[in-house]
């Protein structure tokens, strides 16, 4: 697996399904259901010798590498090598591969595999929606500016940021179990597909062993599409991560400093040769890793257009695409989960922020009141007197509050005591549960 040694140290259950032994395990695997499925119909082989040939398809260690070399047809170099088994009669080793192409193989393991990966994916995302729904409900009443082309916009919580990503990730459960789906199937039907030497019988009850269906009018290979598709949808589930991440390095910024990654004062350093920093490099990382899956998906785009009935244009990026993609992305789901489990939020400099801009946000209610104070000018009119003193507010570093009580027009249309409740942010909290509720966080 092309992956660096670090990353695949950190997903060892992915890593496992890629590496060669893994990948030869799928592969004879397949040949071992297509001989019990034999047996079980035409009793060929005789069910005796079916544990004796299974026994066969086993691998060492030693085989691997010598597989692994670059030199031959890879599925012939495995079938002779597994053929070749002294305890194997020439009537057993003739019934592995009876009748199949090397894509029927080649195809119907890469499904296994990939089948195999979405269930660490899947398990990888409902970790990091229980610790998303936790936070949500943590910071359900931690005061926080939300924030529109990077600027101040009005109040909310922290909570309803992170029930955000939370809604999303939750999303992306249903786009793994969809991609499940959409691979969930396999391809035991010879040359072109047309079952030519492998009664259709023997593939359903063979696929049926390995938890697969057939597909349904294959070529010589199963169509790409589907596997297109599953990397778009990890893609968008990539992309997912990436967003938290990026509003994680923003709010993480010197000048922002809202939340703050995890950092381990002891063994971590944030820079070489600056000593006082703590980079966001988890979630920076993320960013990256994002990048490596979406091109993969390109990659499979592209792998869809074959030849006529086949060819193997696919081969060599798909060699990547799977294991880099999957590897990637359980990666960047855990790395989330870890930022996100531990995360510093400092609720002081949230407040702080919310504050500094001299009562700019509360603009929006105001701008409100007016409009519904019946005194007959128009929105227009409103919005302008508004914006003038909201920027003024701004440019003087004067509070808005204070502009808004020496403006007469207003103070004759409000009231100053109106005028005054209009300056609290909790005015801008009283729906904010509808989110929690629609997402099933509270009742």
């Amino acid at each position: 697996m092309p992956a660096p040694a670090r990353y695949k140290k950190a997903v060892p259950e992915v890593t496992a399904i890629w590496e060669s032994g893994g990948t030869f395990k799928a592969q004879t695997d397949v040949w071992g259901a297509q001989i019990e499925a034999r047996s079980e119909l035409f009793g060929k082989p005789p069910a005796s010798r079916v544990p004796v040939i299974k026994k066969a398809l086993v691998l060492t260690p030693e085989e691997i590498e010598i597989l692994n070399e670059p030199v031959g047809h890879e599925t012939n170099k495995l079938l002779r090598l597994v053929q070749s088994r002294p305890e194997l009669t020439p009537e057993d080793a003739n019934e592995i591969h009876n009748g199949g192409t090397s894509s029927d193989v080649l195809d119907t393991s890469l499904s296994i595999q990939i089948r195999e990966s979405l269930d660490v994916v899947a398990h990888d995302s409902d970790s990091l929606e229980k610790t998303l729904g936790a936070t949500a409900i943590k910071h359900r009443k931690t005061l926080q500016i939300a924030r529109s082309h990077g600027q101040h916009a009005v109040p909310h919580v922290f909570g309803r940021q992170v029930l955000g990503w939370y809604a999303e990730v939750k999303r992306g459960r249903e786009r793994i179990k969809r991609a499940r789906e959409v691979i969930s199937v396999g391809k035991l039907s010879g040359e072109v597909g047309t079952h030519v030497f492998i009664p259709p019988e023997v593939e359903e009850l063979a696929l049926e062993k390995l938890g697969l269906r057939p597909d349904e009018s294959p070529t010589q290979v199963i169509s790409r599409d589907r596997h297109a598709e599953v990397v778009s949808l990890m893609a968008v589930n990539a992309g997912t991560l990436a967003r938290i991440a990026m509003n994680i390095r923003l709010l993480s910024i010197s000048d922002v400093g809202e939340v703050r990654e995890p950092f381990d004062e002891k063994n971590q350093q944030g820079s070489s040769a600056m000593p006082h920093k703590r980079n966001p490099e988890k979630a920076e990382r993320i960013s990256g890793l994002n990048r490596r899956i979406r091109s993969a998906a390109a990659e499979e785009l592209d792998a869809m257009i074959l030849f006529l009935e086949r060819d193997i244009s696919h081969s060599s990026t798909e060699r990547f695409t799977f294991s880099d993609s999957f590897s990637a992305l359980s990666y960047a789901y855990r790395l989330t989960n870890e930022i996100m489990s531990d995360l510093v939020v400092d609720e002081q400099k949230m407040l702080e922020n919310l504050n500094s801009s001299y009562g700019q946000i509360y603009s929006p209610r105001l701008l409100n009141e007016l409009l519904n104070s019946g005194k007959g000018g128009t929105r227009t009119e409103y919005y302008e007197l508004v914006k003038g003193l909201a920027h003024k507010a701004k440019d003087t570093k004067t509070s808005l509050l204070e502009l808004v009580l020496e403006n007469d027009l207003i103070v004759e249309a409000l009231g100053k005591e109106k005028i005054n409740e209009l300056f609290d942010p909790e005015f801008y909290l009283r729906n904010i549960d509808v989110a929690y509720k629609r997402a099933g966080l509270i009742k």
